[in-house]
């Protein structure tokens, strides 16, 4: 099997773009169903500790959707200097916020000003942070996600397919395994391992077919 894929990453919406031999044939890719996928900005900010006044304790804080009735517009916040002291000085707080997907498609493509207006007012009404940010960085992601919708059983009976079909090929992601970071991670380690295994599995029958194994 042989594949190639320019952009260098392969979501299942990439994978109809790749070219997929099998036997020195392309392998067809039309079995694959359509996944909608939701966009997502991140936007990272700092403030310092005496501004935050509210300082909740924890991993982070949901936003319901609810709660754009009350003038919330981001889908939630991890406390990352909480969860990682090192990763901001010790007078700052560091805050990621996430703003989009299916709930505000249209305000994930929003600049950087206005997102970071959009933030500010959240964090302000939630963790009562005073004044303006001392850092911001955005990260804009048009296909953040996918969308698991009524459909997601064909998806994994698709991807089953692919595997099956093309030896030495194996989907991590969260298409596959769930879409928490963690779920993620987990699915791209048993894909390894499955690699790694395969890989030994063909190096012990090459060498059986050219007799250098006992």
């Amino acid at each position: 099997m042989h594949a190639s894929n320019s952009r260098g990453q392969a979501p299942l919406c990439n994978v109809k773009e790749m070219k997929i031999t099998k036997s020195r044939n392309l392998y067809p890719l039309d079995f694959l169903p359509e996944v909608s996928y939701m966009p997502v900005s991140v936007i990272i900010t700092t403030f310092k500790k005496e501004n935050v006044k509210r300082p909740l304790e924890g991993f982070g804080v949901l936003v319901p959707s609810k709660e754009q009735e009350n003038g919330l517009k981001t889908l939630g916040t991890l406390f990352s200097s909480m969860m990682f002291p090192d990763r901001a000085p010790s007078d700052l707080c560091l805050y990621t916020t996430f703003v989009g997907g299916s709930r505000n498609k249209e305000l994930a493509k929003a600049s950087t000003d206005d997102l970071k207006q959009i933030v500010t007012s959240d964090l302000r009404q939630l963790l009562q942070a005073e004044g303006e940010p001392t850092f911001v960085n955005h990260f804009y992601w048009s296909k953040a996600f996918p969308l698991y919708g009524r459909n997601y059983g064909s998806v994994l009976e698709a991807i089953e397919k692919m595997e099956k079909n093309l030896p030495g090929f194996f989907y991590a992601g969260n298409h596959k395994d769930g879409l928490s970071v963690g779920k993620t991670i987990a699915s791209g380690c048993k894909a390894a391992d499955l690699v790694i295994s395969y890989l030994e599995s063909s190096s012990q029958e090459k060498m059986l077919k050219e007799g250098s194994l006992p």
